[in-house]
């Protein structure tokens, strides 16, 4: 790596740890330039990581935005608000952590001791003076709204995880994207297969579905929400009654794309 990208890399890590000011960006602004630098490196193949990393500014801009989003105050916030303002700050931790840790096939690399999920767990983020993991965030996302479809919005850069959307969530849309985020991902070659296996239909989905399972009892079990929202023939073996559901083996490569 080249001294300069690896000085400002340094200095970003640096900023990454001071608590988010009274000035930082509004939540407006920071979605906006965050959906900027999201279009420049988001591919249908993954995140651009090497290009941005590259590109001091954007870099730059990235750590701005991540302040911008960990400054905003959630309790006024309506509860669309704070589920869109969550999702992203979720994402742009996890961008933030690839960016500076520059694992090279994983971003298990990045974990310290035994579990290769450290990463999620360690406290990474600081939110309003308080040390919070990923899985913090998740938690609150998981228990204030109780809606399985964040599962398939959050990135945990990953090939088998949802993949990063091209733009940030925003209150407005918030339904829209979640309905496109769960059938986009369900619908994604390989991610939700149907097979028969000796002679009774199968399904074979993500292991989304086990980790969390107690989140898709309401939506009728994981089936259930393969039936509403996977694609046309998966959902309706799904509905059937009749159909076995099987788990993938989760993919831990980096999501990076070229």
């Amino acid at each position: 790596m080249r001294k300069p990208i690896a000085a400002t890399i340094a200095a970003l890590a640096l900023l990454a740890a001071v608590p988010a000011s009274a000035d930082s960006m509004s939540l407006d602004a920071a979605y906006a330039s965050y959906t900027t630098l999201l279009e420049k490196y988001v591919t249908p193949r993954g995140v651009r990581y090497a290009a941005w990393r590259s590109n001091g500014d954007d870099l730059k801009v990235g750590s701005a935005v991540l302040a911008g989003l960990r400054g905003a105050d959630p309790k006024p916030l309506s509860p669309d608000e704070r589920k869109a303002l969550w999702i992203n700050l979720y994402n742009a931790k996890v961008l933030e952590l690839v960016l500076l840790g520059h694992p090279k096939s994983s971003i298990r690399e990045l974990s310290k001791g035994m579990s290769g999920n450290e990463i999620f767990e360690r406290k990474t983020l600081l939110y309003f003076d308080k040390g919070t993991s990923l899985n913090d965030l998740e938690k609150k996302l998981r228990a204030e709204f109780k809606d399985p479809r964040v599962h398939f919005a959050l990135n945990c850069a990953s090939v088998s995880c949802p993949p990063l959307r091209a733009e940030a969530y925003r209150p407005a849309e918030l339904d829209a994207q979640l309905d496109d985020a769960a059938r986009g991902f369900l619908a994604r070659p390989g991610m939700t297969t149907l097979k028969t296996i000796g002679g009774r239909p199968t399904i074979t989905a993500s292991k989304i579905f086990d980790w969390y399972a107690d989140d898709f009892k309401a939506a009728g079990g994981p089936l259930g929400f393969i039936a509403k929202y996977g694609p046309p023939e998966v959902a309706a073996a799904a509905a059937s009654g009749k159909t076995k559901l099987e788990l993938a083996e989760y993919d831990w490569g980096l999501n990076a794309a070229p």
